[in-house]
């Protein structure tokens, strides 16, 4: 240990316990018509009225980007608009058909499906 270290001992704000206790309630009490009214502006409901204005500036820029994204897909014009879209996300016409007619494909369907996209 260095025998040359400072005693910092008298700024310890606990040496005297009654003074520090005092000045502690002293604070509460000074605080607490400040910490109350945070409290009720803070709740769930007010954090959420707060956030509106951020919420809707992220919501358009979604939207934005959506719409510019949508429009530069090219989707092959074909006379049943839904094997088109199928076509574009990659499903199997025969699954597209089965969605589309409420029926549901064979396994053998299926599986010739499968084979000939691979």
């Amino acid at each position: 240990m260095d025998e040359n270290r400072i005693d910092l001992s008298s700024l310890d704000p606990t040496r005297d316990r009654g003074k520090f206790a005092a000045t502690v309630g002293s604070i509460q009490a000074a605080a607490a018509p400040e910490l109350m009214s945070r409290r009720e502006r803070n709740s769930p409901l007010a954090q959420l009225v707060q956030l509106r204005r951020p919420m809707l500036a992220a919501v358009s820029v979604a939207a934005i980007v959506s719409a510019a994204v949508l429009m530069r897909v090219r989707i092959p014009e074909t006379t049943n608009s839904t094997d088109g879209i199928a076509e574009a996300l990659g499903v199997p016409s025969v699954l597209a058909l089965g969605v589309q007619n409420e029926r549901v494909p064979t396994f053998s369907e299926l599986f010739t499906a499968f084979e000939e996209n691979q």
